[in-house]
């Protein structure tokens, strides 16, 4: 029996049997685990904080062969972030992240990336008082980190290029009407080439800009600064996307999204 020793975050937590919780979590080191955490639901045991959504645990555990479950022999608390708990918001943006990584299959070579990526955005989300450009960071990298970054440099039906490109300059978008990304097709469909259909959503000049510059500068200072409307407009655009790639929608999205653009 293999005893597995690494850090964890908790995306999911489910009742088991009176006192007992079962935890889905993104480990630092071997990709996503479950197990019953023993006593995960009493207060007197001391694993109740434990068992929370979003912390993060020093954890022990063993994988029988053939089994789903692992046992967690030892867990111990090492962040629990409270801001993600207190605040509503920023609960509905961490629920979402959670939920979207447990979507993805995360081969244990690259789950520490992914659980690196969730980390951050955990701790920018406790200390930030917006959550909307930290949600933009958060499913930019992740499409990286899927391989399914969308094709922006031309138009992904006809092959026209979508930029204006002088030397020394950040590339202008060369249509001032709207442009799409296209879920189905992995990147930007011209003005000329738009459609109706459940795959498309347009694009703006600006949030087209906006989204190329920090694909392209991913994790690095950004020389242009979103407004509202991009980001709410982007926001739209990555649920077709992300919703197509899964093949389901993401159930948490709704209520963040009637939740962060009320005004």
């Amino acid at each position: 029996m293999k005893i597995i020793e690494t850090e964890g975050i908790v995306l999911k937590t489910m009742d088991f049997k009176e006192m007992d919780s079962i935890l889905t979590f993104l480990t630092r080191d071997v990709g996503k685990k479950a197990g019953v955490l023993y006593g995960g639901k009493s207060v007197r045991s001391g694993n109740a904080a434990k068992a929370e959504m979003f912390v993060l645990n020093h954890l022990e555990f063993s994988e029988k062969p053939g089994s789903d479950l692992v046992r967690i022999r030892k867990c111990e608390l090492l962040e629990s972030f409270p801001p993600l708990r207190k605040n509503y918001s920023k609960f509905l943006h961490a629920n979402y992240f959670s939920e979207l990584l447990l979507q993805c299959e995360i081969p244990a070579v690259e789950s520490q990336d992914y659980f690196e990526l969730l980390k951050k955005s955990m701790t920018q989300l406790s200390n930030s008082k917006t959550a909307e450009e930290i949600k933009f960071n958060y499913e930019l990298h992740l499409l990286k980190l899927l391989g399914i970054q969308p094709n922006l440099e031309t138009c992904v039906h006809c092959g026209t290029d979508l930029w204006q490109k002088e030397s020394g300059r950040i590339p202008a978008p060369k249509f001032s009407v709207p442009c799409q990304l296209d879920a189905s097709l992995g990147g930007i469909r011209c003005p000329k080439c738009c459609i109706s259909n459940s795959y498309s959503v347009g694009l703006h000049a600006g949030s087209l800009a906006f989204l190329r510059e920090r694909q392209t500068r991913l994790g690095m200072d950004s020389a242009i600064r979103p407004t509202q409307n991009n980001l709410k407009e982007l926001d739209q655009a990555f649920s077709l996307y992300f919703n197509y790639f899964f093949g389901r929608n993401i159930k948490s999205h709704t209520l963040l999204m009637e939740n962060s653009w009320k005004n």
